[in-house]
């Protein structure tokens, strides 16, 4: 990414919005995410990552792009929450998270500095959509600590704001959509 913002973010912004999704678009994109994972991970990535699946994929494969997601117009929704209410033009990096049983994702941040070294720090946000799986695995935001699930519910954070899901201990697996948004006044 090399657009630039003239907004920062707050290291400290973290707001969470219950049925950013509804439960039957969260229930139809789990099935579309797995019906699709395999032609994802097949994409040749020369990025390195310090995640696996389809997470690893994040930087060459916006899922936003698919005509599957285009359908639910999340630019349009997140224009609709007030973290993003004066903003005439977002960009949106798209992903999916799919855990299996004991599978995690490790504390981590969106560090410019790693993903984005041509972006600037504070100058994006970190959201996350739970699709499926247990809600009980749950997530861990550096701020709040844990926090259950609730399907389609958004959580919207400061690229430096740590966070991390916990071991997956479920045969189900765990599926979200995760999002960078950089936001261009």
């Amino acid at each position: 990414m090399s657009g630039q913002s003239n907004m920062t973010v707050s290291n400290e912004h973290h707001n969470y919005y219950q049925d950013f999704l509804s439960p039957i678009e969260c229930e139809r994109l789990s099935s579309f995410v797995l019906t699709e994972e395999p032609k994802v991970l097949s994409i040749p990535n020369p990025f390195t990552s310090p995640h696996t699946g389809l997470t690893a994929q994040h930087r060459v494969y916006n899922w936003l792009s698919h005509p599957t997601l285009k359908t639910l117009d999340i630019p349009k929704r997140l224009f609709n929450l007030p973290d993003f209410k004066d903003t005439k033009h977002i960009v949106i990096m798209s992903w999916m998270n799919v855990l299996r049983q004991t599978q995690r994702i490790g504390m981590h941040n969106h560090d410019h500095d790693f993903f984005y070294p041509t972006v600037e720090p504070n100058s994006f946000y970190s959201c996350n959509v739970f699709l499926s799986g247990n809600k009980r695995t749950g997530a861990i935001y550096e701020d709040i600590g844990y926090t259950e699930s609730s399907i389609g519910e958004i959580h919207i954070v400061s690229n430096w704001l740590d966070h991390a899901v916990p071991s997956h201990l479920f045969k189900e697996p765990r599926i979200s959509l995760a999002m960078d948004v950089w936001i261009d006044d």
